[in-house]
């Protein structure tokens, strides 16, 4: 490190040193006898010399920069002078071409001028012209009305001459009278002297209708140029305007060449100050380089013995750096070894403390397992109840039949039963159970007896699916009377038939695909909302995202796969409701989410129909056959078009009454018309039927209660909707509900004519 500050260090400063040492030890020996003191006079001396010489360096350098600065200052001051020159050079090169042709552009302006002057007058001079020849035609065409007036009189004069002539004709055959013949004759002469006159005027009329036809030629032509000249001074116009533009840039880049051309003026001057002060520097200048000049000379004749002595010393000082560094490694190789003992010290610690922290662990992870397995014991023991079998899933073949050709088959299977449902009804239900998506649930309504609980028992029977049958108690008040509990004290979840069946059918893959039809018998026995609310939410849910069910295990722990069911798609929901004073009434909210199937008393009451003996169905239909059955309704198809006409007159009506629907009803009523079997298009009966149900099953419950002396005029409006539907049977019901003798609207269904 000492070598390279030495080596560093400018040659001028080694030389004034050496000097100064020299000049101490010849002091010394001169004077002998002077002790410390002469050798530190000479030193001090020396000392003194070298201090002047090194400011002298110094400054000599510091004016070298400044000159070398300045120098360089005035050569880039200079280049940028001459640069700058020539770009101003140019620009006012190219400002006196521009206003040079801007001196063009106003004498080509001023000449515009002095033609858009003549063309004006020109221009005055053809209107004028123009006015006369208005003038000139008014009077040809007067002159020509009286020419025609002149040559009709002589056309009926020549008639008349004709007919004279013919009379003269007639008299030399026959002779007349003498003064009859004088009296002609004198006619004659009077209508020849007419003639004549006429004549002279034809001819005076014509001479003037060719002056007038020359001065039209000549006004047309007169016209004509000055359509000509019109053309030409919008164009000189146009061009005037370019040039005041043009003239405008130019006085504005003459303002702009003037800003130039004083800062060229500034930047001159400054220019010529710099060059006074550079000629006013060069003497400084030139006295300082002498002065330099002196100064190395001097050094330079002691640059030999200076550097003999700095060899010495510099010997001396890298030994003694040598030492010092060989001590520092010592005492770093010293403080590593004692840092090494600490850092062992706290490593055996740190080894123990680990050993005591791996026991802890292994004997929390002992806890844990044995907890874990205490964990599954008891989940095992509490969901236990849910794995006992509900249902053996049969082994019969997969059916894959078109729709038609199922429906037919069941029509015959109900026959083959001894049951008679009209195909309305059996229509009506194979639909609502097709859109459960949207409407998650068929009720089928009625007196009691009527084949409600038959009918989907039957269509499970025949479509292969698995029924499960929940019958409604009175005292069902919460959604644990259909989806089960945990009981706190035996520790174990009580399920219902519907949850066992639901975790079978995850877990079974047996069931995969298999449709299950699940029926809620006399639901209405308790309040729908109280027990069903939350599950038929989430029923209608499942169109959009899978649906789960929370199992009410308390505080099990239990993974979240085993808490959580997934409601299959593959579930299909039917509930049978008996109408008497025993049971409760449907809310809106269940109404917009299901499709209600009114089933009536019989016209004639009759005995039950032989029944065949038949084999059990050894095929069922998927759930993926029965999702092909269905259909997407297209907005822009002439059948929801005429759907969405009925619904908007409807929804019209029940608003004017205070009961209007919205988007899930339209959209649950146009996919249930759309899915009826037989639609093919809107004027077929299929279509009018499913309208028909909806009008039945969706609208009319809404107006139940409504007091009709007040609604008389809107009822009267809803009556002639229904009437358009033609349909014989949603006419006399919808008579019969306003015909209540409590003055309330009073629906109680659509119920299906009986077919023969």
């Amino acid at each position: 490190m000492r070598k390279d500050f030495w080596a560093n260090l400018p040659k001028d400063i080694l030389l004034v040193g050496a000097l100064s040492v020299g000049m101490g030890t010849a002091a010394s020996v001169v004077f002998p006898g002077g002790g410390l003191g002469t050798p530190l006079l000479g030193s001090t001396a020396g000392a003194l010399v070298g201090t002047a010489v090194s400011s002298k360096q110094k400054e000599q350098e510091y004016k070298r920069s400044l000159q070398d600065s300045q120098s360089q200052k005035d050569k880039d001051y200079q280049l940028s002078l001459q640069d700058l020159s020539k770009q101003k050079d140019q620009e006012y090169q190219f400002r006196l071409q521009a206003l040079e042709k801007q001196l063009d552009t106003q004498q080509n302006w001023q000449e515009f001028q002095t033609k858009l002057i003549r063309l004006k007058d020109q221009v005055e001079s053809l209107e004028q012209k123009q006015t006369n020849l208005g003038e000139v035609e008014g009077k040809l065409t007067q002159k020509q009305s009286e020419l025609q007036e002149v040559q009709e009189r002589l056309t009926r004069l020549n008639q008349e001459k004709q007919d004279l002539e013919n009379r003269v004709n007639s008299l030399h055959q026959n002779p007349p009278n003498l003064s009859e013949l004088e009296q002609l004759n004198t006619q004659l002469s009077q209508l020849r002297l007419e003639k004549s006159q006429l004549e002279g005027e034809i001819t005076a009329l014509q001479s003037q209708n060719q002056s007038l036809k020359e001065v039209e030629r000549s006004l047309n032509e007169t016209q004509a140029n000055y359509i000509v000249k019109n053309v030409e001074l919008q164009q000189l116009i146009a061009e005037i305007d370019q040039k005041r533009q043009d003239t405008q840039t130019l006085e504005q880049r003459t303002v702009e060449l003037e800003l130039i051309r004083a800062t060229y003026d500034s930047l001159s001057l400054e220019k010529q100050q710099s060059q006074t002060r550079i000629n006013q520097l060069v003497p400084e200048i030139d006295r300082l380089e002498a002065e330099k000049q002196r100064i190395l000379q001097a050094i330079q004749n002691h640059t030999l013995d200076y550097q003999q002595i700095e060899k010495d010393k510099q010997k001396n000082r890298n030994l003694s750096f040598e030492l010092r560094e060989k001590e520092s490694k010592k005492r770093e190789l010293e403080q590593i070894v004692q840092e090494l003992e600490g850092q062992q010290s706290v490593v055996l610690g740190k080894i123990q403390g680990l050993k005591a922290e791996k026991e802890e662990l292994q004997e929390e992870i002992n806890l844990m397992k044995n907890q874990i397995d205490s964990m599954e014991n008891t989940a095992d023991f509490a969901l236990r109840s849910l794995r006992d079998h509900l249902w053996t899933p049969n082994s019969n073949s997969e059916w894959n039949p078109p729709e038609k050709v199922f429906l037919d088959g069941f029509m015959q299977y109900l026959k083959n039963k001894g049951l008679a449902f009209p195909r309305r009804v059996v229509y009506a239900f194979h639909t609502s159970l097709k859109v459960q998506d949207i409407s998650a649930l068929v009720i089928l309504a009625g007196i009691s007896g009527t084949g409600k609980s038959e009918l989907p028992q039957r269509y499970a029977d025949f479509i292969g699916a698995q029924r499960l049958t929940l019958a409604v108690q009175p005292r069902w008040d919460s959604p644990q009377d259909l989806q089960g509990f945990y009981n706190y004290v035996e520790k174990k979840f009580k399920p219902t038939d519907l949850i066992r069946g639901i975790y079978q059918y995850n877990h079974d893959p047996d069931m995969r695909n298999r449709i299950v039809l699940v029926l809620l018998d006399e639901m209405n026995l308790a309040r729908v909302e109280y027990y069903f609310s939350d599950f038929l939410s989430k029923l209608e849910s499942r169109r959009s995202s899978p649906t789960f069910l929370e199992l009410d295990v308390g505080s099990l722990p239990i993974p979240e796969a085993q808490r959580k069911l997934k409601i299959p798609s593959q579930f299909l929901f039917v509930g049978t409701m008996n109408e008497d004073e025993t049971t409760q009434t449907l809310s809106d909210k269940v109404l917009d989410r299901a499709n209600v199937l009114t089933f009536g008393k019989p016209k004639t009451l009759q005995l039950s129909k032989t029944k065949t003996t038949e084999a059990q169905r050894s095929m069922y239909v998927s759930y993926s056959t029965f999702e092909q059955w269905f259909k997407t309704p297209d907005q822009n198809s002439e059948g929801v078009q005429k759907v969405k006409y009925y619904l908007d007159r409807a929804n019209n009506i029940m608003e004017s009454i205070g009961h209007p629907f919205a988007h899930r009803v339209y959209q649950a009523i146009t996919q249930y018309v759309i899915n009826y079997p037989g639609v093919s298009d809107s004027n077929s009966d299929e279509f009018r039927f499913a309208l028909v149900d909806q009008f039945a099953q969706k609208l009319l419950p809404k107006l139940r209660g409504l007091m009709i002396d007040d609604y008389q005029e809107e009822l009267n409006q809803f009556a002639s909707l229904i009437e358009e539907l033609g349909d014989a049977s949603l006419t006399e019901a919808f008579i019969k509900a306003r015909g209540s003798r409590s003055g309330q609207f009073e629906w109680k269904g659509l119920i299906y004519p009986e077919e023969e």
